[in-house]
């Protein structure tokens, strides 16, 4: 397995989350503050994984596009601040409208996000990445689990 191939399953389960979180708002409060947890951890696995691709990767600053990166490293940013404000603001006051907004706000960052790595950055990764830093980016990976 290479790091795409594991970045791309994680891209998937992510999505799936995101779409029976969205259903949970919906359709099963009760059941939301758990899948938003579980949803939370997820993530942060996921961008664990991410920063060692990211780290190697871009070492040196090597990558031509600096605009793609910052904005993908914003976007980890920005994701993992929103998701802790929804689990706080979920326990504080449950579903209501400024809740909804934000989740929606969250969504309309995060799934571009992952879109952006597999049309964007991990092309140049394919291209870029030598068999040696491919395996020490997948022992990172492995080490973060």
């Amino acid at each position: 397995m290479n790091p795409h191939d594991l970045l791309i399953a994680d891209h998937k389960n992510l999505r799936t989350q995101a779409g029976s979180l969205r259903a949970a708002v919906e359709k099963d409060p009760k059941k939301l503050e758990s899948d938003l947890l579980a949803f939370q951890q997820s993530v942060q696995t996921h961008f664990k994984r991410e920063g060692a691709y990211y780290r190697i990767l871009d070492d040196g600053k090597r990558l031509n596009d600096r605009g793609l990166v910052h904005q993908l490293r914003n976007d980890h940013a920005a994701v993992v601040f929103t998701l802790e404000s929804l689990a706080i603001r979920l326990r504080k006051n449950g579903v209501n409208a400024d809740w909804r907004t934000r989740f929606d706000n969250l969504m309309s960052v995060f799934l571009p996000h992952l879109d952006a790595e597999e049309k964007n950055l991990f092309p140049i990764g394919r291209k870029t990445l030598s068999e040696e830093e491919i395996k020490t980016i997948l022992q990172d990976m492995q080490s973060g689990d």
